[in-house]
């Protein structure tokens, strides 16, 4: 097996860190510290597969149609879960996805990426639709595109990789302990703190440990 070196390497998806292991997620702007306390696979099914055409209440999808996004709802989340997955269409259909609503993924100024039954031709593993869902209302978006002249009864996404469940560090709590062993000095406990959510690697590093660095929605 090659050595992976990052987060979307060109391979078959596999978890980027093991049981009792770190986890540093970009989300809401901030950096959000966490322990992995379990981990394990969603493999690629029929519990995995959404119809964009069921979910919407409509019977076809358009030729040239779009069904608006909206979201997944079999990828709903409690609090402290998290999905690392890679999805590609089963129909000949389009999808763009949002992490939140409002937050394009696989976007730049002028371009928003959609991942169509092809992308795997060019793509072999997929790795280039890695996304991630964190906990609980911060749900992941899907809109459908019929790029056929023709409609279609279903535009069906399927969706695979692993499920963690997490615990999150509590940086008042680590703030707090490093003033008091002195691991950090010339730091109030509110500067420890907002720079531990602004990502400070060495600053993380001495008080959390080795982490993994994420990012969870669009930007």
């Amino acid at each position: 097996m090659p050595s992976l070196s990052g987060i979307y390497d060109s391979y078959l998806i596999q978890p980027v860190a093991k049981v009792k292991e770190n986890l540093s997620i970009l989300t809401g702007g901030h950096y959000q510290h966490y322990r992995i306390e379990y981990l394990e696979p969603m493999p690629p099914g029929p519990a995995s597969i959404v119809d964009m055409v069921l979910q919407a209440g409509q019977t076809t999808l358009a030729g040239g149609g779009v069904i608006t996004k909206r979201v997944v709802t079999i990828l709903q989340l409690n609090d402290l879960e998290f999905l690392h997955l890679r999805w590609e269409p089963l129909d000949n259909v389009e999808g763009v996805l949002w992490e939140l609503a409002g937050q394009a993924r696989f976007n730049s100024a002028n371009i928003q990426a959609r991942v169509d039954i092809n992308t795997k031709n060019r793509d072999p593993y997929l790795a280039t639709t890695t996304f991630w869902v964190l906990g609980q209302n911060r749900d992941m978006n899907l809109e459908a595109r019929n790029p056929m002249a023709r409609a279609t009864p279903t535009a069906r996404f399927m969706f695979w990789g692993y499920r963690h469940i997490l615990s999150m560090y509590d940086l008042c709590a680590v703030a707090v302990d490093a003033l008091s062993k002195r691991k950090v000095v010339g730091k109030t406990q509110d500067q420890i703190i907002n720079d531990l959510k602004q990502g400070d690697h060495e600053l993380v590093k001495l008080l959390i440990g080795n982490t993994t660095w994420l990012p969870t929605e669009g930007r």
